[in-house]
Parts: structure tokens; C-alpha cells; sequence
């Protein structure tokens, strides 16, 4: 929700902006526009990766007004394989796998089945698990232009999942719990359940079987899925996991507040060239190796398609996070750290 009120026009979003980076008069320009309702550019050019939101120092989310001007002018272009994933990710047959009495419940949405070999092993044994068309949150339409979708099926995500009478519901997907944690308040949803982010849950695990851990002593880069900008606050927790697993998180410039997108929401724009969304994810990965990581770090599925193979091929192992928990307990990646297995 952008709150008017509090915005001083002060143009920091669209100066910082690392894809659109205004210089300050053309910011308070561009922004007054978005305002007023007047046609800008910044609706079609507008990657969505809602980082003004945290750049915006009076707490406006200047992000949210973009994305409702993005819907209402039609200006933000996504192609039609884009649309199709959004567009078939409802329709996924839903599925509860019945774990042990007692273990926790996680919500895969329609992640689950993505990569092979993540979902494996004992920080799994015995959840039960929610996954397909019923348990998909909707969030991603954001990085469609159309938050109408989200607000309008809000209601009907959190019906299913309380529908399981659980009382606490891990989320695997960084989407739904931002979903959780923070769009269902501004659209006055109660819930009768507690959200847990997999990081918490790891770092909740990693503390209960601390004999069984082994620390790898890795440097690592982190890829912060855009979703993690709506809850930013969990990122102490991470870096709390990094260092009970014995992996060092480094110093660089596209990280924390200032991380780059994947590459994947360019890559859905119709008005931008694959010259423009590899040089993006080039960015990313290059500053991730210059400096000295060793492997990348993945929270979101969807990140991992876009970046697991450009990274492995400048000596970057990749890893989906609980992948990386795995390692440090002594286990076996099947499908490699990113659910593949490299030659």
C-alpha cells in the first residue's frame, strides 16, 4: 500500500534504482506523475523488484503506487511464456502428503516439483506437505503489473491453508510468506495460523542438532529473491544460519539492501532485450566471484533457473539454502547443490 501521506517527493526511490537510477530532478518529476496519474515511463521501464520500497526513507512503498499505475495504464509488458507460468500455476493439481503427528506442516505452493533432489533428506522427514493450485499464493503477479490479482485471491490462499487445522505452517516459497506476514494486513486478513519462513525453521533445526553439524568454512554470496524485501527483518536470522553452518556471507555490493533481481522478471518484459537481462545477471554473478565467493546461495526456486548455470560456470557452486543445511549435516546432494547435477 503507498502511503501518499508520508511521501516528501523527495525522489530517492527512482535515484537509487539501480535499473532506472534518475538523477534527482527527473526522479521528483517522474514521481510527481505516478502521483498525479499522469503517463511516466517508469511504468513500462519498472522491473518490479519492489527495492524503492526500502530505499524510500519516509516508508511510503513508492513500489506499490508504481505497480497500481503499471495495472491501470497497461504500460508494463510481459511476454506471453511469462504470462503462461503466472496464468497455469492456479490450475496445478493440489495434493496434502499426510507427514508423522506432530511434524510440522510446509507449504511447497507449486515449487515443490520444480528441481529434483530438493526436497530431500531429514530436515524433511515426516512434514506433511501442501502443494499445487490450492496452496499458490499469487504473489508473483506482482512481477506482472497486476497486484489486483493478489489482493482479489488473498482470501481464498489463506482459506485453504487454514483448512488444515494446522497452527503453525512452514513456507518454503520467500512469496508466500511475504504474502502472509505482510499484504494480508493491508488487505485486513486475520489469520488463525502462525507463518514460519524456511530460514527460521533451519536456523531452528541447525540449533537442535548442532552434534550432527559440520561447518563447511565456505565463503558464500546470498541471492535475495525480491519477495524478502516485504520482510527484510528476517535477514538477521539468516545470517545466523550462515554462521552456525561455518559459511561466511561476502562483503559485496549487490546484497542486503542493494541486491539485484535474478534476472528473471527482465526476462518476462517484452520492452527488454536479452542482451540487457544477461548483462543483469552477468552483474550479479561477477560481483558475487570478485568477491571471493566460493558458491551462491539460493532461497528461490525460481532465482535458481536464471542463475544456477551462469554461476557454475565462473566457479560458483550453486546451492538452494536448505541444500547447503544438508551439506553441513553430513548428507548426500543427489542432484547437486541447486537440484542438478553438473558434468
Amino acid at each position: 500500500m503507498f502511503y501518499k501521506d508520508k511521501c516528501t517527493l523527495c525522489g530517492e526511490c527512482l535515484m537509487k534504482c539501480p535499473y532506472l537510477a534518475y538523477p534527482e530532478e527527473k526522479a521528483k518529476k517522474e514521481f510527481k506523475k505516478l502521483i498525479d496519474g499522469e503517463p511516466t515511463p517508469v511504468t513500462a521501464d519498472c522491473i518490479t523488484c519492489a527495492a524503492c520500497n526500502m530505499f524510500c526513507p519516509e516508508d511510503a512503498n513508492p513500489f506499490d503506487l508504481i505497480n497500481d499505475r503499471q495495472e491501470e495504464t497497461g504500460t508494463f509488458k510481459m511476454t506471453e511464456e511469462a504470462l503462461t507460468f503466472f496464468k497455469m500455476s492456479n490450475r496445478m493439481k493440489s495434493e496434502i502428503i499426510e507427514g508423522e503427528p506432530g511434524k510440522p506442516v510446509m507449504n511447497l505452493c507449486v515449487m515443490g516439483d520444480l528441481h529434483p533432489g530438493i526436497i530431500e533428506g531429514q530436515l524433511f522427514e515426516g512434514l506433511t506437505f501442501l502443494k499445487g493450485g490450492d496452496y499458490f499464493c499469487y504473489f508473483g503477479w506482482i512481477h506482472a503489473g497486476t497486484p489486483s490479482i493478489v489482493k482479489d485471491n488473498a482470501q481464498a490462499f489463506v482459506d485453504n491453508l487454514t483448512k488444515t487445522g494446522a497452527k503453525e505452517i512452514i513456507c518454503y516459497h520467500d512469496d508466500c510468506y511475504a504474502m502472509l506476514v505482510n499484504k494480508v494486513k493491508e488487505y485486513g486478513i486475520t489469520l488463525p495460523f502462525k507463518p514460519i519462513h524456511i530460514i527460521e525453521y533451519l536456523r531452528d533445526y541447525v540449533k537442535e542438532h548442532q552434534n550432527q553439524i559440520k561447518k563447511l568454512n565456505m565463503k558464500i554470496a546470498y541471492q535475495q529473491p525480491c519477495a524478502s524485501r516485504y520482510t527484510f527483518e528476517k535477514d538477521t536470522i539468516l545470517d545466523e544460519l550462515f554462521e552456525l553452518i561455518g559459511t561466511e556471507r561476502v562483503s559485496r555490493k549487490y546484497d542486503r539492501v542493494d541486491a539485484l533481481c535474478c534476472g528473471n522478471a527482465q526476462a518476462g518484459m517484452v520492452n527488454v532485450s536479452k542482451e540487457v537481462e544477461v548483462e543483469w545477471r552477468m552483474k550479479n554473478i561477477m560481483d558475487a566471484k570478485d568477491a571471493g565467493a566460493e558458491a551462491m546461495v539460493f532461497l528461490c526456486p525460481v532465482c535458481i533457473l536464471g542463475l544456477r548455470s551462469r554461476a557454475k560456470a565462473q566457479g560458483l557452486e550453486p546451492y538452494i539454502i536448505s541444500n547447503l543445511v544438508r551439506l553441513a549435516l553430513g548428507e548426500e546432494l543427489t542432484h547437486g547443490g541447486a537440484g542438478k547435477v553438473f558434468e
